[in-house]
């Protein structure tokens, strides 16, 4: 089983490439998702989607570089970060010319799980390489249970969805519960090291977000069908974590354990990735919902005072 965190010499370039590319991601994504306003125009979301593809190609790239070392292969990695450089504004120069000014269908499913795909591709990647580099065998099963339970990939992860959980207006009710699964994302990396360390860090983030939630309906904030739908995913999620975890602290060396804990991070992250793009390209939803939940007695009263006067 590979170290928490993995690092040589030869890998300090690499290093400095995984972290510019969380940085550029996170940029991509704030770029792409508008706090306040219409939904955003197609144009953008080219440029912001190829920019995101891009760096899953540069990090392929150096994927290659590493297992087959030569220039050649180092010249790949150069080729593609030109690619990434003009391939997102020759495609938005494109789009200008084929949607105008149009805005995205808010709706449709079709951009939420396209942008989640091509980040999380990219997280991946940046997972799949470390692993390597820490010595993960090519096996298909071995490779896959040390991505997803790699630091990088489950960190890169975390970063971008807290970076969002603070960038889109969301209610409180919403936005804790998310923040609480995000902070899982940070100790999940450690339950394959240290799994009774690693168990009792995502049982108290468990608790904490729980007391955090109590805490706010104690304090009457507001709260919608919204709120209740992601608590309700959130904590679905945690059982879901508690008992991949239980089974690999029975067996620890087991990589069929890895591999199902890992892959239910996995699905847990990016569908909490998934709902904040969604939540993103629809500026003010959750908040409108959350106000028109929390106020339906106070207007239902007014009019109902109005329709009782004679």
């Amino acid at each position: 089983m590979p170290p928490l965190f993995f690092v040589t010499p030869d890998l300090w370039l690499d290093i400095i490439v995984a972290v510019a590319m969380i940085v550029a991601e996170v940029f991509i994504l704030v770029q792409i998702l508008p706090r306040t306003g219409p939904p955003p125009a197609k144009t953008r979301m080219v440029i912001g989607s190829t920019a995101l593809l891009g760096s899953s190609g540069i990090l392929m790239a150096l994927l290659g570089a590493y297992l087959q070392s030569n220039l050649n292969s180092y010249s790949v990695v150069l080729l593609s970060f030109n690619g990434m450089m003009l391939m997102p504004p020759g495609l938005w120069f494109v789009s200008l010319i084929v949607f105008e000014d149009q805005t995205i269908e808010t709706r449709s499913w079709f951009w939420p799980v396209a942008i989640t795909a091509m980040a999380s591709s990219a997280e991946l990647l940046m997972g799949l390489f470390f692993s390597v580099a820490a010595g993960t065998s090519l096996v298909v099963a071995n490779a896959l249970a040390g991505t997803l339970t790699s630091v990088w990939y489950l960190w890169s992860m975390a970063a971008a969805m807290v970076a969002l959980l603070f960038w889109i207006r969301l209610e409180r009710p919403v936005r804790d519960p998310l923040l609480g699964l995000a902070a899982a994302g940070i100790v999940a990396p450690l339950v394959p090291v240290d799994p009774l360390v690693g168990a009792l860090l995502m049982t108290g983030g468990m608790a904490v977000t729980i007391l955090v939630v109590l805490q706010g309906v104690r304090a009457g904030r507001p709260s919608g069908t919204s709120a209740g739908r992601v608590l309700n995913g959130v904590v679905v999620a945690f059982l879901a974590m508690s008992a991949a975890g239980f089974v690999l602290a029975l067996a620890p060396n087991s990589v069929a354990a890895l591999l199902l804990f890992g892959s239910v991070m996995a699905v847990a992250m990016t569908a909490e990735f998934l709902f904040l793009v969604r939540a993103g390209l629809r500026p003010g939803a959750p908040a409108t919902v959350a106000r028109a939940n929390a106020t339906p007695t106070a207007t239902g009263g007014a009019r109902a005072a109005a329709s009782s006067e004679p």
